[in-house]
């Protein structure tokens, strides 16, 4: 719902200064069009900015917010679900509101309960709460990362922002690629302890960084994923389907929160289905439903999502994308992404939630069930290698292979034998992300430039494994699809699926994405089933599927899972016309220094040739859009980062906020037309 950046000083000759952090704000407006704010401790030891999208409490809610006795001050990005029972709760205890945000919640219960406080909040968020009494400065984030955040630590200072461009505005922040981390990203490794970007990491998931007044830091976790808790249920399937109905309609009940319109992503997937019904039975307000309308029929939703929408009684809304429509928006979301995509998905995206921002402020989705409740065809995929190789295992792989390709995130090429070299002697689990990693790998060894390949000293499968092993021992120990389960929850929902597919595309046009699925009522429950009531057979999400056939026809809760991908046609512009011939160049593939240029300029020119319905033309668009997504990301980021905040700030953000601190040190904020 907003955008948060400052400074924090970790040395004692250490002052931090709000006009030097005023760059880290004005980068990411777009995130808190509706106002903005700022403070600064008298003796400058922490500078707090905050940009505002104004949810809850409109007119109250401003920030930074500061306790009623001033010696607390938080800047807060967010969602706190049920903070209204906390709310009567503090009363009760003598708390005095001044608003009625949920900031101040935050506020309140950590005058009461401590750093503790964070272990029991639901909902997501990140935030930087000062206790100046203390001196003390909390930094924390939810369990799955759903909002950023992140920090550097430069000359004595800590500093910290929603995005990366937040931090790469300031003037003391080195810009430049972090070789090992750019190597694990082209094979698929999303390590969630770092960034693309040197000297830049995310605040871990379910983490919370306390700094004392020594400014010593120390990191605990506040909520996980507990392996040691998966497949623990006892309980009936029919137990655990009554279970799953009343938590998760809890869970979109709380989300429907707020003192603005609320819309939904609606997909023709049972996710966003059921997400849509749990929003009828909560409310009898109208709601309005948005889905991204593919020409191409293989990736059409647009006809089953309007069958769904015309059911719950919502109105379809609909953001078509036909040949060559995202071109032009490509540049745009990789600004906001920050990220390597594989995909033009991201953008559409970002086109989608433009369209939704025309009416609503709020958007339900769907996100986090696949990832939680097994429903990609790669967890199956991983349970059948993961068997004796013989006969019967033989012919089940080939079953499923019949009917599962690339197209539906699988490698085709991955195998008992790969996978047994993977797993060694230890006996132990390997999740399908390591064997997604060993293939490309190799796929691309002669397409990678040699001094990127040397900067790592182990292939990017054994990285993933050893962190695992070093994040959380005992999670080696699952079978391979609740292993393949848990790291994709841990590694690539936080830095790809919720960040490129979600909050950035959300933000990036001042809206708000909320999350049921990832409630953690939802979640613990789906995480404590066996894996026989995630996946069975060829049925995927069978909990989602039993919920939904009570409230739609068959033709909605049997529809077989679609991997959410754009056509090759979307964005086919991008190999072709000026973004090419600029980022596929071998100027801009030597200046990032990721891939051979020779190699880049030969697949392109074989890609031009390729008839379109050629299965090996998908591989090489997916290679191609990583090769011109990162040589993009190294021009807007690194090379031309002052103009590219320029040109991007003046077309995502509608406030332009100024600041005078020779008169007041307070904000004046003014609308400027570029």
């Amino acid at each position: 719902m907003c955008g948060i950046a400052g400074e924090i000083a970790l040395e004692k000759n250490s002052q931090v200064s709000l006009e030097r952090a005023w760059p880290m704000i004005n980068a990411i407006l777009h995130r808190g069009p509706d106002g903005v704010g700022d403070w600064e401790e008298s003796s400058q030891r922490v500078a707090l900015l905050h940009s505002r999208l104004a949810i809850v409490d409109i007119t109250g809610g401003q920030q930074p917010m500061h306790g009623s006795a001033g010696d607390v001050t938080i800047v807060f990005n967010g969602e706190i679900y049920g903070f209204e029972h906390l709310r009567e709760e503090l009363e009760k205890g003598g708390y005095y509101f001044r608003t009625t945000s949920d900031t101040e919640v935050l506020i309140a219960l950590y005058l009461r309960d401590g750093s503790g406080f964070v272990d029991h909040l639901e909902g997501e968020f990140a935030f930087v709460l000062y206790d100046g009494s203390n001196q003390k400065t909390l930094i924390a984030r939810d369990r799955f990362g759903v909002k950023p955040l992140f920090y550097s630590i430069q000359n004595g200072l800590l500093l910290f922002g929603s995005e990366i461009k937040s931090l790469l505005a300031h003037p003391m922040t080195e810009r430049r690629f972090e070789p090992e981390a750019v190597f694990r990203r082209i094979h698929g490794v999303f390590l969630p302890d770092e960034t693309l970007f040197a000297g830049i990491n995310p605040v871990m998931p379910g983490t919370m960084m306390t700094i004392d007044a020594k400014g010593q830091i120390t990191s605990r976790q506040h909520a996980e994923l507990n392996p040691e808790v998966a497949g623990t249920w006892r309980g009936s399937r029919a137990q655990a389907e009554d279970a799953f109905e009343e938590a998760f309609k809890s869970a979109v009940k709380d989300r429907l929160h707020g003192d603005v319109d609320i819309g939904l992503y609606l997909s023709g997937g049972v996710d966003s289905i059921l997400t849509g019904a749990m929003m009828r039975e909560n409310s009898t307000k109208d709601h309005s439903a948005y889905t991204i309308g593919f020409d191409e029929a293989a990736y059409a939703e647009a006809e089953d999502a309007g069958f769904a929408a015309s059911k719950l009684g919502f109105t379809h809304k609909i953001e078509g994308v036909g040949n060559g429509d995202l071109d032009g928006h490509f540049a745009r979301s990789m600004w906001h992404s920050e990220s390597i995509a594989v995909n033009t998905h991201g953008t559409a995206k970002l086109c989608l939630s433009g369209r939704a921002s025309k009416d609503v402020k709020v958007i339900l989705a769907g996100e986090g069930a696949d990832e939680i409740h097994g429903g990609y065809a790669y967890f199956r995929h991983a349970e059948l290698l993961s068997t004796v190789e013989n006969k019967s295992s033989r012919k089940a792989l080939k079953e499923f292979l019949k009917s599962n390709s690339s197209k539906d995130g699988i490698m085709p090429t991955a195998s008992f034998s790969g996978r047994k070299r993977l797993a060694g002697n230890a006996g132990l689990g390997i999740p399908y992300s390591a064997q997604r990693a060993n293939i490309v790998e190799s796929l691309l060894y002669g397409l990678v430039c040699p001094e990127l390949r040397n900067a790592s000293q182990t292939n990017t499968a054994g990285q993933l494994i050893d962190w695992i092993d070093h994040f959380n021992p005992v999670a080696r120990r699952l079978d391979d699809m609740t292993l393949s389960r848990y790291t994709i929850a841990i590694t690539d929902m936080p830095n790809y699926n919720l960040s490129f597919l979600g909050d950035r595309s959300e933000m990036a046009n001042g809206i708000e994405g909320r999350l049921p699925y990832l409630d953690k009522r939802v979640v613990d429950l789906l995480w404590q089933l066996p894996s026989s009531y995630h996946v069975n057979g060829d049925q995927t999400k069978t909990l989602i599927r039993s919920a939904l056939a009570k409230r739609m026809p068959s033709r909605v809760s049997n529809r077989y899972k679609r991997l959410f991908v754009a056509p090759g046609s979307a964005g086919q512009g991008l190999f072709c016309g000026d973004m090419a011939r600029q980022y596929l160049s071998k100027e801009a593939t030597e200046k990032a220094g990721v891939f051979r240029p020779t190699a880049v300029s030969a697949l392109r020119q074989l890609y031009l040739m390729l008839p379109e319905q050629m299965k090996f033309r998908h591989a090489l668009e997916s290679f191609l859009m990583t090769a011109i997504s990162i040589n993009l990301l190294y021009d807007l980021f690194i090379e031309n980062f002052d103009s590219s905040l320029k040109t991007f700030c003046s077309t995502t953000g509608n406030v332009q906020v100024q600041k005078d601190f020779a008169l007041s040190r307070k904000i004046r904020a003014s609308v400027v037309q570029h």
